[in-house]
């Protein structure tokens, strides 16, 4: 029987995952050789790390790093909240102002944005207030899930925990990117809201007509304005953009399966098969039919 194997290589290795609730504590002095994560569902906490204090509240999620010492300097009282303790590989910390911070998060939308895999890292907050009541809702249900995994003790209840961090530690960077974009908000020009929804348009409707016109109507603004602000962003212009996600599109459709030239045309946007055909030679050297010919063969 054959069979494949998976071994996680950025999975978090999970080596406490639990809740509790205490009338009155105080935490003990201590430098964790691995990661420390409290979410607060009642309650205060106090806790200070390498002199920094820090008041956690409901809602609120703080990650204590290794190496660092951490401990309580004020009594915490009917408090409630979850503690994980976890290794993970390749997590680096840094510290980032709230501009270039900004930057970061914006670059990443638009690289998404442009059907890019943002794969290289996670942004993983130090400190993140999570008491939305949607999303206070969505965070305790994946804690007590976590909580419940570990104490499984059943096969793959590790691995099922770990997932379960990973889950979290996405919805909380979602969480923290959404807050810190928020904060500049009104001083994003318009421009950029402009780009973000033109490039939405083309990846999820690039097989629509797309004419200067219609641009303008839609965004009313100047057609050169908006190619000359989406170009800044992208580093291409709105038609180049747009012909290079038909053409990736068609190459997949060329590829999967024995659609004929003409219904791959249609399908990405162009009614015509021969001026189709000259801008697949021209974007890739070859026809569509020597594409497709040289791909399989291969």
């Amino acid at each position: 029987m054959y069979i494949c194997q998976i071994k996680p290589r950025i999975f978090p290795q999970v080596n406490l995952f639990n809740s509790i609730s205490v009338d009155k504590c105080i935490h003990f002095r201590r430098t964790p050789d691995e990661y420390i994560a409290f979410y607060i569902v009642k309650g205060d906490m106090y806790l200070m790390e390498d002199q920094i204090h820090y008041h956690l509240r409901e809602g609120d999620w703080i990650l204590l790093e290794p190496g660092k010492e951490h401990n309580g300097y004020k009594i915490s009282e009917h408090c409630t909240y979850f503690y994980i303790h976890f290794h993970i590989d390749e997590l680096i910390g840094a510290e980032m102002d709230e501009q270039p911070l900004q930057e970061l998060l914006k670059h990443n939308k638009m690289e998404a944005l442009q059907g890019k895999n943002i794969t290289d890292h996670i942004i993983i907050p130090k400190l993140c207030h999570a008491g939305s009541h949607m999303t206070y809702e969505t965070i305790l249900h994946l804690l007590n899930r976590g909580k419940q995994y570990f104490n499984a003790y059943k096969e793959h209840s590790d691995l099922q925990t770990s997932c379960l961090l990973l889950d979290l530690i996405i919805h909380l960077s979602h969480i923290f990117s959404n807050q810190i974009l928020s904060n500049e908000d009104r001083n994003i020009k318009r421009s950029t809201f402009i780009v973000y929804d033109l490039l939405r348009e083309i990846n999820y409707n690039y097989a629509e007509k797309f004419s200067s016109r219609l641009i303008e109507a839609k965004f009313t603004c100047n057609f050169d304005y908006i190619n000359r602000i989406f170009k800044k962003e992208t580093g291409q212009t709105i038609f180049s953009y747009l012909t290079m996600v038909r053409i990736s599109q068609a190459k997949i459709l060329l590829t999967s399966g024995n659609f004929p030239v003409k219904t791959i045309a249609l399908h990405v946007g162009y009614d015509d098969i021969y001026y189709f055909s000259n801008v697949f030679k021209k974007e890739t050297g070859l026809s569509p039919t020597q594409y497709r010919k040289m791909i399989l063969e291969n």
